[in-house]
């Protein structure tokens, strides 16, 4: 669960749905909305994990193995761009300067990016798709699993 001091409105979380359906997933992505209660809502909701994929459709540009946030010429201080994360040290940096607070999780990385530039990322996640061991689940399977044994409840 989320610690409802590290979020803000506009962070996407994972959130816990409850739907169960073959067509719905349990989990889906979403921005959490100006006017909803954090502390509620955070109860329900897991941090999303910084992937390349998620760097990617969040605007970074993957130079040489390092990611970076596609900036111009003019952005760059000391041939460093503004804000980047260092595939060979697993570090985020702000230009040649090593961050103290590396973020992990794309609330995180929003809230840095927020607090740096005075501007929103643009997050573009797209659907979430069930794994295998989080797919959806059947609440109101009737007959038991076969080759379960029956215990007693106490």
């Amino acid at each position: 669960m989320l610690d409802p001091r590290e979020v803000r409105a506009g962070n996407w979380v994972l959130r816990i749905t409850g739907t169960d359906t073959k067509t719905s997933s349990f989990f889906e992505y979403k921005a959490i909305a100006h006017d909803e209660y954090y502390f509620t809502f955070a109860k329900s909701c897991f941090a999303i994990q910084l992937t390349s994929a998620i760097l990617k459709n969040c605007g970074f540009k993957n130079e040489s193995g390092n990611w970076q946030m596609d900036t111009g010429p003019e952005e760059l201080q000391d041939g460093f761009p503004f804000l980047w994360f260092n595939s060979i040290d697993k570090s985020w940096y702000l230009g040649s300067t090593r961050l103290c607070a590396q973020p992990q999780f794309v609330h995180q990385l929003q809230n840095l990016y927020y607090a740096l530039s005075n501007k929103e990322l643009d997050i573009r996640l797209g659907q979430y798709e069930n794994i295998s061991i989080i797919g959806p689940v059947n609440f109101f399977v009737k007959a038991p699993r076969k080759n379960s044994p029956v215990k007693d409840i106490l």
